[in-house]
C-alpha cells in the first residue's frame, strides 16, 4: 500500500505555479511505471497549493478525496493545473 513516506521513491519530480486572480502550485512526483500494481514499487504523487487568494476546499474521508473551489479564476487555473499535471506524469511515465 502507497505511503506518503514513498515519496521518497519518486525520482522525477516537478512543479508549476499557476496564477490568476488568484495562486495556486501544483507539484508532481513518480519514478514511473514499474510494470505492476502497487506492489511492484510504483508511485505517483499529486499537491496542490494554495499560494494567494485561492478559494479552496479539501476534505477526506475513508477512500474520498473532494475539493471545492469558488470564483472563476480558480476554475480557470484548476484546469490548466489539472492539465498540466496529466502531461507532467504521462512525460515522466514515458521516459527511462
Amino acid at each position: 500500500m502507497a505511503d506518503f513516506i514513498d515519496k521518497q521513491m519518486c525520482t522525477k519530480e516537478e512543479t508549476e505555479q499557476f496564477t490568476s486572480a488568484n495562486i495556486m502550485e501544483v507539484t508532481v512526483a513518480t519514478n514511473g511505471l514499474q510494470g505492476g500494481d502497487s506492489g511492484h514499487g510504483s508511485r505517483t504523487y499529486f499537491s496542490l497549493e494554495d499560494l494567494a487568494s485561492t478559494d479552496m476546499d479539501i476534505r477526506t474521508s475513508g477512500r474520498k478525496l473532494e475539493i471545492m473551489l469558488g470564483g472563476d479564476t480558480e476554475l480557470q487555473t484548476f484546469i490548466e493545473a489539472l492539465r498540466w499535471a496529466a502531461n507532467t506524469l504521462e512525460e515522466m511515465s514515458n521516459q527511462d
